[in-house]
């Protein structure tokens, strides 16, 4: 019997190279000046969370699955609630789906819950919305065990200034300004939810959620709050740089500070 099973997963992100599979093109050997020619170009898989994923499936069901996330989140990007679905006909309880999968994944990747879903359902498709934390290190000292985990900034940053901003981020507005590539989109227009920001000794955490995040702008939204929180950017300039009225330059924040926090449905 067909069955759509959902998971939720969370996963370490250092270590690979985003979610989605993919290849990487790279010279097999240095140019051969002499013969007059390239050598051939060699095609690597690269290690993806996504790859990962498949080949404990594949581990488990003896077959090619493939599966369908919320969000693909990019290299160095951790989450603690991705949500994933596959199709799969099998009589195998859930729990022992889900013992399985963590027995044949790395140890930075988990499934937290498992559950059946509708036929019809798609992580992507159906969600509602979508939250995201990003961590900053607000002290002088840098500490090398949180380097793949925030952004260690060394400067004082003014968090009145940056929640002063956010009515004017927030809404159904066109995202384009914090996009990569928004050309290829068809329409860069998303309704950003909310966004918090508080700050508990050193740590400065904000959550973001929206209907949906084009690539790079939960990490462009929050190197644009910094850029206002240490005075690059004035109260007056918000508006125009976000209807793009005024140049601005996407700098992200570093990956390593993002999580995917939660998926929301209905």
């Amino acid at each position: 019997m067909l069955k759509n099973i959902l998971i939720e997963i969370e996963y370490d992100g250092t270590n690979y190279f985003g979610w989605q599979i993919q290849n990487k093109k790279l010279l097999a050997a240095p140019l051969q000046k002499r013969a007059g020619r390239r050598p051939p170009l060699k095609k690597e898989n690269v290690k993806t969370l996504q790859g990962e994923l498949e080949k404990a499936l594949k581990r488990l069901f003896k077959k090619s699955i493939r599966v369908y996330s919320a969000g693909r989140t990019d290299k160095g990007v951790h989450a603690s609630g991705q949500c994933v679905n596959f199709k799969v006909s099998t009589e195998i309880p859930l729990k022992n789906i889900k013992k399985a999968l963590n027995t044949f994944l790395p140890k930075d990747i988990y499934v937290r819950r498992i559950k059946k879903a509708p036929l019809n359902f798609h992580c992507r498709f159906s969600a509602k919305s979508k939250v995201y934390r990003y961590i900053i290190i607000n002290k002088r000292n840098f500490s090398v065990f949180m380097r793949n985990y925030s952004w260690h900034i060394d400067r004082k940053v003014n968090l009145s200034a940056m929640r002063k901003a956010i009515p004017r981020i927030i809404g159904k507005r066109d995202f384009a300004c914090f996009a990569k590539q928004a050309s290829v989109y068809k329409s860069c227009v998303r309704v950003l939810k909310s966004i918090s920001i508080r700050k508990r000794g050193s740590y400065i955490y904000i959550d973001m959620e929206a209907s949906g995040f084009l690539r790079n702008m939960a990490r462009n939204i929050v190197s644009f709050l910094v850029m206002i929180g240490i005075g690059q950017i004035s109260q007056k300039d918000i508006s125009r740089i976000i209807k793009r009225r005024i140049r601005y330059t996407n700098n992200p924040a570093p990956p390593g500070g993002l999580y995917l926090m939660k998926v929301n449905y209905e």
